[in-house]
């Protein structure tokens, strides 16, 4: 499944360095691919594990990318803990102005 989420902005190398690194050590991301000024990010759905979602959800909320993207994601059974409106997650989430951003491809 690809989601395409619009970048943040990096104020050093190493600090884009670091947001990168981050995507390539979670085991559900198996690609990505620049998309103008976004990122089109492929996740393996089965690897796709509650700790994976929520370091991956961690590392793009500290880089400020909206979470909107992968508001999809709720909807499953194994991560409706997504749905849970006390957390830091929640309102980037649902904000649906961001969604227009987003594109998923695939299943």
């Amino acid at each position: 499944m690809d989601v395409e989420i619009a970048l943040g902005r990096f104020f050093s190398p190493k600090d884009e360095g670091r947001f990168f690194q981050a995507l390539k050590e979670n085991k559900a991301i198996t690609n990505m691919e620049g998309a103008g000024v976004n990122l089109i990010v492929s996740l393996e759905m089965k690897k796709l594990s509650n700790g994976e979602l929520k370091d991956f959800l961690a590392v793009l909320y500290r880089y400020q990318i909206p979470l909107a993207p992968l508001y999809f994601l709720a909807d499953r059974k194994r991560f409706s803990w997504l749905n849970d409106s006390r957390k830091y997650w929640f309102d980037s989430l649902f904000d649906e102005t961001k969604r227009t951003r987003s594109r998923l491809c695939g299943d």
